[in-house]
């Protein structure tokens, strides 16, 4: 079993547990990855022709998420802990770096932690 995160119909993490974020959740037992598809239910395999670049920026996204959603994300800049928002900053720029990567391995992904 796994949790989809959904956001407009979008997958955008496949999770063991159910994160904290207020996109959608699904509890899904079957294979699925960022970037297919859920509709009514249903999931939707994403194009195979969909470009890299924008598979690796809704994996770094994911990603993303699942440590800083982004109610989570404002309100460490909205405390104003300088630790806190260089430490999330950092995150969010080693994630963006490897999305912009054309040679990413998604194992380096899954490596990046706050």
């Amino acid at each position: 079993m796994a949790w989809l995160e959904i956001d407009d119909g979008i997958i955008l993490g496949v999770h063991n547990e159910r994160c904290e974020s207020e996109l959608e959740w699904v509890e899904f037992d079957g294979e699925a990855n960022p970037g297919d598809g859920w509709v009514d239910g249903t999931l939707i395999p994403a194009r195979e022709d969909i470009a890299p670049e924008e598979l690796r920026r809704r994996q770094a996204r994911a990603h993303i998420l699942e440590y800083y959603p982004e109610w989570r994300q404002l309100n460490v800049l909205r405390a104003g802990d300088s630790e806190a928002i260089v430490t999330m900053g950092k995150f969010i720029d080693a994630c963006r770096n490897w999305s912009n990567d054309p040679a990413a391995d998604p194992a380096d992904l899954a490596a990046i932690q706050p």
